[in-house]
């Protein structure tokens, strides 16, 4: 069930690694752990094939947030790419900042590092998401 324009759900784009992020939604299914039905998957080899461009688009044509969830990087490194997830991260704080001065809020863009270990935190994660939009409000693009 995908929400309408007219409805006031949120429509979210998530974004996730192939290597520890699908894995992880694979686990949540084999636990038959729910989750909220107007989040779209996407996903890719990597974080850092990441595009901007998929962001703005996304945001342009009424999407009310987009999440990313990739490997973990920085001291606890489990980055399949090395520095993918790490790249993504630098690319997504860029967005953020802009997403500010545009008076668009940035909290309708997050990224999440997750392990393969993490698929019972992954549907608090996505659940504090839809809150988030929810105060946020739906995305003033929406319907153009």
């Amino acid at each position: 069930e995908v929400p309408d324009e007219d409805e006031e759900k949120p429509a979210v784009v998530a974004f996730i690694c192939e290597n520890d992020a699908h894995p992880v939604l694979d686990a949540m299914a084999m636990k038959r752990i729910q989750m909220n039905p107007y989040i779209r998957w996407m996903t890719l080899r990597c974080m850092g094939g990441m595009n901007l461009n998929w962001v703005a688009e996304s945001l342009s044509k009424g999407v009310d947030g987009v999440l990313f969830f990739g490997c973990k990087h920085g001291d606890d490194n489990q980055c399949h790419f090395i520095k993918g997830s790490e790249l993504c991260d630098t690319r997504l704080t860029k967005v953020q900042e802009t997403l500010d001065r545009l008076m668009l809020e940035s909290e309708r863009v997050r990224f999440e590092q997750i392990s393969m270990a993490d698929a019972d935190k992954v549907p608090g994660i996505i659940e504090e998401f839809f809150e988030t939009l929810e105060d946020v409000g739906p995305n003033p693009y929406k319907g153009f």
